[in-house]
């Protein structure tokens, strides 16, 4: 007899372990999420209002819970890229729960929030004694759990434990925790699931870039053209705004080091 006759049959090519797992996953009823493809983790999102912009986020909007960031100069155009999302928010509520803002580097104008159509009736602005304070007070905001939205400008860097216990109080509070904060603290840990680079450009256009997400990263930051004040009225809530592409890379920068909170603030109505 042969020695090549006693040899077991030979065993058939392995498959590869990503395919294996695509089969395993739905007998076992887990998700399976691939780093090539934006994740879908079924939480409650809503429009940002740019159709381009939406195509590029995890589940297509902003998190109605939890901490998303925007790294972006203050007063630079984050209202305006904010206002569908705030406007769809205020139907969404009925106008029964507050839009609380914490920190606004200037008082808010009223008639540059019209022309936005952005409601007055239900907007708190939070202004803390010290630029510090502002931590606290959105956490005081979020665990309340009865706010519309959260959105927080902090110019300083804030220490990583903060930024996780505020997204945890958004996640508890079932509330959306905007943070606006500067570019330098692009390199800075957080915990957000979503942080995005915002930086102006000629002709009231954003340049946006979605650097931190579930999914593959962006191969050319988004280019948001922003409507003028007295055409914003004239737009339907759900109208697209005009978008384009560019491949202008956003700097980056080190971060600097983290800063603490404390509990003193005004809050009063616009």
């Amino acid at each position: 007899m042969s020695a090549l006759a006693t040899c077991p049959p030979s065993a058939p090519p392995p498959r590869p372990a990503a395919r294996a797992l695509a089969d395993l996953a739905p007998r076992l009823g887990l998700p399976l999420w691939q780093a090539g493809q934006l994740a879908h983790s079924r939480l409650p999102t809503a429009p940002t209002g740019w159709r381009a912009l939406d195509a590029e986020l995890p589940d297509g909007g902003w998190p109605l819970a939890g901490l998303t960031e925007l790294l972006m100069p203050a007063a630079s155009g984050e209202l305006a890229l904010l206002a569908p999302w705030l406007r769809g928010l205020g139907r969404r509520e009925a106008g029964s729960r507050d839009l609380v803002w914490i920190a606004p580097p200037a008082q808010p104008c009223v008639a540059a929030l019209q022309a936005l159509g952005l409601g007055l009736s239900r907007l708190v602005c939070v202004q803390p004694a010290r630029p510090a304070d502002g931590a606290w007070a959105a956490e005081q905001a979020l665990r309340a759990g009865s706010c519309a939205a959260v959105l927080w400008w902090s110019e300083r860097p804030v220490p990583a434990a903060t930024l996780r216990r505020l997204h945890l109080a958004a996640q508890a509070g079932c509330t959306p925790l905007m943070a606006l904060r500067p570019p330098p603290v692009r390199e800075q840990s957080s915990p957000a699931p979503l942080r995005l680079a915002v930086a102006p450009q000629a002709g009231r256009q954003l340049s946006v870039e979605v650097f931190k997400r579930r999914g593959p990263p962006m191969a050319v930051p988004l280019i948001l053209s922003l409507p003028w004040p007295a055409s914003t009225l004239r737009r339907g809530p759900g109208d697209p705004l005009p978008v384009t592409r560019s491949r202008d890379a956003v700097d980056r920068a080190a971060s600097a080091p983290a800063a603490a909170a404390g509990p003193a603030l005004v809050a009063s109505r616009a």
